[in-house]
């Protein structure tokens, strides 16, 4: 439920109902997402709210826009396993322009670095020898 009195946000109120719903699995994987009409409309708030929060849940990598296109929820793909050797450590950031680039990485989604490699943090996952 929006709360203008809430002291929070209502793109954010928005982006938490929207979460919420993805994450128990009412919104799956793939599945297209209302139109920001209908949104603005079942959450009582402005169009430009309904972006904000689309923006922000874009940030998180829950969801995917394309200019023209209604958004949709992220599905997983499978990962690949990297096998590491002892000592060495796998850290998280952000990517680069030029790393989003190179792997094709849409918004929110972090790069896992080992060493001076970076793999994309939705498509691989990594394990001990």
């Amino acid at each position: 439920m929006i709360s203008r009195s809430s002291g929070l946000a209502l793109y954010l109120q928005v982006a938490d109902a929207i979460r919420q719903k993805i994450v128990s699995g009412e919104m799956a994987p793939g599945s297209l997402l209302p139109s920001e009409k209908y949104l603005a409309e079942e959450y009582d708030v402005g169009r430009d709210t309904i972006r904000d929060a689309m923006a922000y849940l874009r940030s998180e990598g829950l969801v995917e826009s394309k200019r023209g296109y209604r958004s949709r929820v992220r599905t997983n793909a499978p990962r690949e396993r990297i096998w590491l050797h002892q000592g060495e450590v796998v850290w998280a950031r952000m990517p680069t322009p030029q790393e989003k680039k190179e792997h094709g990485l849409g918004d929110g989604v972090p790069v896992l670095v080992v060493g001076d490699k970076t793999y994309p943090a939705d498509r691989f996952e990594f394990g001990r020898e």
